[in-house]
């Protein structure tokens, strides 16, 4: 199935506009993502095909350049570090999950009966040990994962994420659209990707952050 799937995928390279908006308005950013499981990460964020930052992550530490104004940081990565950086409100364990095809997995879930809506599209609920809505799952008729939703212990949402646009990348299908919404902070987000490659050769340097004095778009 397509939690198989995901799973599966070791990585990702892409090219992709990620848009964000919020109370304190809206963002457009073009950018380059590298992924490798289980916990590597790179992503360039780019202005006139120059890179203006780039966040590597390697081994649980971060590094980070921004050229204006210019700022070189670096330390043990925490939850809200994409939050800091991109406005984005996920850890980077979520993002690479969501990235990759889903969600995240939570443990100690119990999946109901699909219900079937229109269009062939198939809902279904999971729930905690308790018995409470915890996760809700929507596919189209091909299987494929069209949405999912997060509930908190007391039944409030705490993200809705939407797969749409999907495209054959190699012999599996991926979803090149992926809209976010976060109700608690009134704000949403969206990654567009323009180009995907899964499971790519992705050597250490890639992973590394070495700013020289004219900083280029590269790799």
């Amino acid at each position: 199935g397509w939690q198989n799937a995901v799973a599966d995928r070791r990585g990702l390279r892409a090219g992709a506009v990620l848009k964000l908006s919020g109370p304190e308005g809206a963002e457009r950013l073009n950018q380059k993502v590298v992924v490798a499981r289980p916990g590597r990460f790179r992503m360039e964020f780019l202005s006139f095909l120059v890179t203006a930052a780039v966040l590597v992550v390697d081994d649980e530490r971060y590094d980070y350049f921004q050229s204006l104004p210019r700022i070189r940081d670096s330390g043990p990565v925490y939850p809200h570090l994409l939050y800091d950086i991109a406005g984005v409100p996920l850890t980077l364990e979520q993002a690479v999950h969501f990235l990759l095809g889903g969600p995240p997995p939570r443990r100690g879930l119990h999946p109901g009966a699909g219900l079937r809506l229109a269009g062939g599209v198939v809902q279904v609920d999971l729930h905690d040990g308790r018995g409470l809505l915890a996760r809700r799952l929507a596919f189209d008729a091909e299987g494929r994962l069209l949405r999912a939703e997060d509930f908190g212990p007391g039944g409030q949402l705490q993200w809705r994420v939407g797969y749409d646009r999907y495209r054959q990348v190699g012999a599996q299908p991926f979803a090149h659209t992926i809209d976010f919404e976060f109700p608690r902070l009134s704000s949403r987000a969206s990654v567009a990707f323009r180009t995907v490659e899964l499971d790519p050769e992705t050597p250490d340097g890639v992973f590394r952050l070495d700013v020289p004095d004219e900083v280029s778009a590269a790799p």
